[in-house]
C-alpha cells in the first residue's frame, strides 16, 4: 500500500465517511423502506389494526426484524394539531399532544413535521435535530423523516435515522 501523507490520509477519510452510516446504523433507503411498508401495513389493515401494531415496542417496525435490519428504527405519528397517536419507543408520547416538544437544542421538531406534512403541496420531507438513541440512549444527530398518508390526509407516518 502507498503512503500518503497524513494530511492526504485525513481528508480521504473525512470525504468517504461525509455522508456515511456508522457502522450497524440504518440508512435514509432503509428508513424510506420501512415508512413504505408501514404505508402498506396501514392501506391493508386499517387504522385500528395499524395503530396497535406500529404502538407495540416488539413490532418488525420498531425492533431488530428484516424490515428493521438495524433495530434503530421506529414508528411515529403526527396529526396537524402535534397528536401523537403512535410512537414505537415511547408509551409517555402516544394519545398526547407534542406540538411543543423540543429537542436538545430547543428546536420545535413537531412543529417542523407538521409544516412538512400539512403545509407543504408534498406532504413529506427530512428534519434535522437531536434525539436520544433507542439503543446508546444517548441523544444524537437525527433526521427525521415525515410524509402524509394519502388515504388519511389527518395523519402523517414518521421514522427517523441517526447520524
Amino acid at each position: 500500500m502507498p503512503k500518503l501523507p497524513m494530511c492526504a490520509l485525513a481528508l480521504a477519510m473525512l470525504a468517504a465517511g461525509a455522508n456515511a452510516q456508522p457502522p450497524g446504523a440504518s440508512s435514509e433507503e432503509d428508513a424510506l423502506a420501512l415508512l413504505r411498508q408501514a404505508q402498506a401495513y396501514l392501506k391493508a389493515n386499517g387504522l385500528a389494526k395499524a395503530t396497535a401494531e406500529f404502538n407495540r415496542l416488539d413490532s418488525p417496525f420498531n425492533s431488530r426484524s428484516a424490515i428493521n435490519p438495524h433495530g434503530d428504527l421506529y414508528l411515529y405519528s403526527v396529526a396537524p394539531d402535534g397528536f401523537q397517536a403512535v410512537h414505537g419507543k415511547n408509551p409517555k408520547i402516544r394519545g398526547k399532544v407534542m406540538i411543543e416538544m423540543r429537542d436538545a437544542d430547543g428546536f420545535y421538531l413537531i412543529r417542523e413535521f407538521v409544516r412538512l406534512c400539512f403545509h407543504t403541496k408534498e406532504g413529506k420531507g427530512w428534519v434535522p435535530y437531536k434525539w436520544p438513541h433507542p439503543i446508546t440512549k444517548q441523544v444524537e444527530p437525527k433526521r427525521g423523516y415525515v410524509e402524509r398518508v394519502p388515504e388519511l390526509p389527518e395523519l402523517c407516518l414518521g421514522t427517523g435515522i441517526y447520524r
